[in-house]
């Protein structure tokens, strides 16, 4: 018998045009909110829509839309302090997962003691006391709007932990397909590689159970569907929709199952390349971090690799005839044929402030296993 806990208590509010209820559903959370966001939802007009719906509601907003990918620990604390010196009694998180975690680690900094590092390396413990998070998604990929995972930047260190508490999972979660309608084909690959991940990981994790197991393996359906149609026909709202539900059921699947091994290398990989993508760092290894899990759970390997290519049983091969229709950057490969010595500082580090994570993979690594696995995916 298989013992287990299952956890998702907040609201998720789904379909074109939620976001101009934002303002109704904040009004349960107080009369001043912060918006955060980064640039480009200020300057698209979509950070308009939140405001005004805000501002119908009787709630006044100031805004914080410097939000950038990798968002850095002094970023969330100028947030913070821009909410503390106005008073804002919650956060609203617009835009992909940069922002709505930024928007969870300004909830946390803005109603605890010191910066927010302390907090997300795991020095300090996250108390119930952070601010409400609304959190409205612009993408199909990171899940953040519905999972209690926040991850955070240190420029100094190169670290780039997930920050874990059931305190910062958003109170309601607003997934608006018209918002992703106008995504960049580029980004729209990746964010969409990303749900593929999350729902593989919760899938397979040694915390995996029979319900999260419902979610994740909707999540990889839903993904392998419609992730070519929405990278072919961005304007396609039936689509986007069904991507926004796969990144929907793969939050809920990693709220609970969490991820592993290849979430951990990426999270480093970007901690150490500032420029290489969430997305990007993950398609870098993910090859060869499946073969190796491939040794664990056929069944659930078979199922993978039968919705990527109906009939095929190998997950790797299936993997392969997928994602060849797509055209990932794969900088990380780049840097490391010119630093190669990347390879070695990636393999140590995924061991280091993440190897709780580490300990959720279905088979067990080690150092020169995950520094075979890098050379492979780089060569």
């Amino acid at each position: 018998m298989h013992n287990f806990e299952f956890n998702q208590s907040q609201k998720i509010v789904y379909g074109a045009g939620k976001i101009n209820e934002v303002g109704a559903l904040g009004k349960e959370f107080g009369s001043k909110a912060i918006l955060v966001c980064d640039p480009f939802c200020r300057q698209s007009g979509t950070a308009d829509k939140v405001i005004n719906s805000l501002n119908a509601a009787g709630i006044g907003c100031v805004v914080f839309s410097d939000v950038i990918p990798n968002p850095t620990c002094d970023l969330i604390d100028e947030a913070a302090a821009l909410a503390r010196e106005n008073g804002c009694q919650f956060v609203v998180g617009l835009g992909g997962g940069s922002s709505m975690d930024s928007a969870k680690g300004t909830a946390v900094a803005a109603s605890h003691d010191g910066g927010i590092w302390d907090y997300a390396i795991g020095n300090k413990p996250i108390e119930n006391k952070v601010l409400p998070v609304i959190a409205i998604s612009t993408t199909s990929g990171t899940g953040s709007q519905c999972t209690m995972f926040s991850v955070i930047s240190n420029p100094r260190t190169h670290q780039k932990p997930g920050m874990g508490s059931p305190y910062i999972l958003p109170k309601v979660a607003v997934i608006d397909p018209e918002l992703m309608m106008t995504l960049p084909q580029g980004q729209t690959l990746i964010t969409g590689f990303d749900v593929f991940c999350h729902a593989v990981e919760a899938y397979t994790s040694n915390a995996a159970s029979p319900i999260s197991d419902i979610y994740a393996e909707k999540a990889i359906e839903l993904s392998a569907r419609y992730l070519p149609v929405v990278y072919r026909e961005g304007g396609n709202l039936e689509a986007r929709g069904m991507m926004a539900l796969a990144d929907t059921y793969a939050g809920i699947a990693i709220n609970n199952a969490v991820v592993s091994l290849a979430h951990v290398m990426a999270h480093v990989i970007s901690g150490h390349c500032e420029d290489v993508s969430h997305g990007d760092a993950l398609y870098s290894i993910y090859r060869e971090v499946l073969r190796f899990n491939a040794q664990a759970l056929p069944e659930k390997h078979r199922f993978i690799a039968n919705n990527l290519q109906a009939g095929n049983d190998d997950v790797v091969s299936a993997f392969d005839s997928f994602y060849r229709q797509f055209s990932f950057l794969n900088k990380f490969k780049e840097k490391c044929l010119k630093e190669p010595n990347l390879i070695d500082i990636v393999a140590k580090d995924t061991f280091t402030y993440m190897s709780g994570i580490v300990d959720l993979n279905p088979v067990k690594p080690t150092v020169d296993i995950v520094r075979e696995i890098i050379k492979q995916s780089v060569n």
